[in-house]
């Protein structure tokens, strides 16, 4: 039988993994919509997210730090918000099952600061599956937060699930409390450092959300932290 290829992600909600210790990252995402009444593509608006990680998941408990610039369209870096994740790994069987918990929207600075902090715990699993003699990676997640329904206001759960189809692509589906988001991500041959993604949230238009979400990510080894 093959081995399990695949580039596995899932778009839309939150997972229980961290980057690796040493590992940082910068990731600028773009949405063709801001604010819910707007129409698809009068809002489009964008956001930057640099991080790092520390520790081992494995092994210990791993940490993500995050630093979040919410717009990209008024003064840049005027507003945004700082996050962080803690991560440990508690299967060492052939299916890796890791639990995550998370603080987010923490020292807010500009429009940040109208934002309470929220909190979150989630579950997420990498089992296998085979399909006509093909070894394919799946990634599981779920979990509940304390602002996750209700325009972020009210507390609820989330679960997606995602597939590695092929090592350059994969694809995702999310419930993320009140909606539904179809992902993908893809990745380039020669472009190691890159990720990238692309995705319809609020798929059926149930909350009156439906925008198109594309990122670019770039990670890199700083050989600290590991």
């Amino acid at each position: 039988m093959a081995q399990a290829q695949g580039l596995v992600t899932i778009q839309g909600i939150k997972s229980a993994t961290v980057a690796p210790g040493g590992l940082a990252f910068a990731a600028l995402g773009l949405s063709s919509r801001r604010a819910e009444l707007d129409e698809f593509f009068d809002s489009a608006d964008g956001s930057l997210v640099l991080g790092f990680g520390l520790g081992d998941a494995n092994e210990t408990v791993g940490m993500q730090v995050t630093a979040n610039i919410t717009s990209l369209t008024d003064a840049f870096g005027d507003s945004g918000n700082l996050g962080v994740k803690f991560s440990r790994r508690v299967s060492m069987t052939g299916t890796p099952v890791f639990v995550g918990l998370s603080f987010d929207r923490l020292a807010g600075w500009g429009d940040g600061t109208l934002a309470d902090p929220s909190a979150s715990i989630a579950v997420t699993a990498f089992p296998r599956i085979s399909i006509a003699g093909q070894d394919y990676r799946l990634m599981l997640t779920a979990g509940y937060g304390s602002h996750v329904l209700d325009g972020l206001q009210e507390p609820g759960g989330f679960a997606g699930i995602g597939i590695g189809l092929t090592p350059n692509f994969g694809a995702s589906l999310a419930w993320t409390g009140e909606s539904v988001t179809l992902g993908t991500a893809f990745k380039f041959d020669g472009l190691d450092n890159f990720r990238f993604s692309a995705s319809v949230n609020d798929v059926f238009d149930q909350v009156d959300g439906r925008r198109l979400t594309v990122s670019a990510s770039y990670f890199f080894d700083t050989g600290f932290g590991d």
